[in-house]
Formats: structure tokens, sequence, C-alpha cells
């Protein structure tokens, strides 16, 4: 059984196995990679399960009784439907970007990732070249098919207007939160709210190196990504406007706090620099006086 999002707050206080399993559907190159940090440490391990090789989530049906009710969130790059393999009751929450800026960050993320399948063709191709390759399939799309879920896809990695549709009722009746990339902090805080979270502090994560800017990507190239993903374009317009509802739904105080936060996190992420910094420091200082063992 799915919740809505207006059953998933009424039911929020109450035992661990009352309360609804949370499965974060990661999108990639959503930001999820921060999101995930930031959920980990909102929940302990016992009540945590990642889920990063799996793209069902089938493996839920397999977890036995006493550990399902304690547990409390599942994360990975899932299809959505993972629910269908819980006995738990469920709802999901998601982050999703701008279509076009996902495409040209995936791209450059590939070219450095020489574990993924996708290297060899982008390492050889212009960005133009490598999404009219793609064609139907990843990374074009690829939010529409995998909110969709996969019972809807009439040939793998392909899209139709219908999952267009069913991933738009999928996120309006299924979904928790339906956070936006380019407004990640007030996404945060509108997880944070309905979630119960603690403050969701954070450095980002996962960062694509070396990519253009949208700015310096060439019209026809841009206008190729965007007739290759026209369904996602359209997916993200109706997120927008989701995401735009939730927040009226907060009230007035819902800006201030997300004022709050970003200084409070400001200052955490220079912190969070000095103590990485401090640390790796610290850590080449002792490797080059450790003493070789003979062993060695």
């Amino acid at each position: 059984m799915l919740q809505s999002l207006a059953q998933f707050r009424s039911k929020m206080i109450g035992t661990t196995q009352s309360q609804p399993l949370t499965i974060f559907l990661h999108l990639p190159k959503t930001a999820g990679s921060t999101l995930r940090h930031i959920i980990e440490r909102q929940y302990d391990s016992t009540s945590s399960l990642h889920l990063y090789e799996s793209m069902l989530g089938e493996e839920l049906a397999a977890i036995p009784q006493n550990q399902m009710d304690h547990l409390r969130i599942v994360m990975g790059h899932l299809y959505f439907g993972a629910h269908a393999f819980s006995a738990r009751s469920c709802t999901y929450i998601t982050m999703l970007r701008e279509p076009i800026d996902r495409v040209i960050s995936h791209y450059y993320f590939v070219r450095h990732d020489p574990s993924n399948y996708l290297y060899e063709l982008a390492s050889k191709m212009s960005l133009k070249e490598f999404v009219e390759s793609c064609g139907r399939q990843e990374p074009n799309n690829d939010q529409t098919r995998l909110l969709a879920g996969p019972c809807h896809t009439a040939s793998f990695g392909i899209c139709s207007d219908e999952m267009l549709d069913m991933a738009k009722r999928n996120l309006a009746e299924h979904f928790a939160a339906v956070g936006i990339t380019e407004e990640f902090d007030r996404s945060l805080i509108l997880m944070k709210r309905i979630l119960g979270w603690r403050n969701p502090f954070y450095s980002k994560q996962n960062v694509t190196r070396n990519r253009a800017p949208k700015e310096d990507i060439p019209p026809e190239t841009l206008g190729v990504i965007k007739a290759h993903n026209a369904l996602d374009i359209e997916l993200y317009r109706y997120a927008r406007e989701l995401f735009q509802e939730q927040i009226r739904f907060q009230g007035e105080s819902f800006d201030l706090e997300t004022q709050r936060f970003r200084k409070l996190n400001a200052s955490y992420g220079r912190l969070y620099l000095f103590t990485s910094l401090t640390i790796d420091n610290l850590t080449r200082r002792y490797q080059s006086r450790r003493p070789i063992s003979i062993h060695e």
C-alpha cells in the first residue's frame, strides 16, 4: 500500500513499525549523492539500507520481518515500484533536476568514470554526438523512465508519452516530498519538516569535474539535448509545480527557516573544509614519518 503526501503527514507520529518506510529514489546527477550523505546522518546504520546495486529493489522481499520493522529509509538508483517488495507501507522522496543541465552533467561525469558502461562512447564523442547516439535511451529522459517504473517500459530504455503520464501520477500520489536540485536548500527544509529530520547540514558531494557550463554549450547542441529530452522537460515543469504547492502548504515561516539554515550551513561548510584539510595534512605528516616495518 502506498501513501499520498496527506496520508503520510497524518501518520508521522508512532512507532517505527507503524510509520511508512521511506524510499529515496536517487535519480542520477540530481545532487542525489549530497542528499544521500545528509540522509545517512539522519538515521542510524541499523535503520537505513543501501540498494545501489539493485534496479528494482526486489531485495526488500528477503529481509527478515524483525529487521524490516526497524528499517526507516531505503536508498538507491531504483525504478519506482520498490514498495511492491515490502510488507511495510511505503512512501517516496526524490530530487529532480533541470533536464538539459542534467544531461550535460551526466556526459562530463561519464567521461571521467572508466567504470561507467557509457565511458567508451562518451570519451570518443562530442556532447551532441553522445546525445544523438544514445537516442531514446539513457541518459535521455532518464528521470521520466525511472519515475514511471519498469512495468511501463515497452522496450528496454525506451520512453513514451504513457510513461510521462505515469511518472506524473506517481509523483503526485506516492511521494511525501518532491525536491528540485536548483532549489536544493528549500528542498532540504521541506524534507526536514515532512520527515522530522534534524538540521540537514551539508557540503557538496560527487560534483562533476571540468564540465562546461550550460552557457558555453553551442545552441545547436542545446537544441539536440532539448529534442531528445522533451518528456523530462515536461516532467520537470510538473515537478516544480508540485514543489511550489508543497512549499505553499508550509506557511510563512518556511522561507525564514530556509534563510536561517543557509547562514548556518555556510558556517558548517567552512568548518567542514577546515576539518578536511586538517585531517589530510595530519594523515600526510603521519605517513611521511611512519617507520618502515621489516615485514612490508
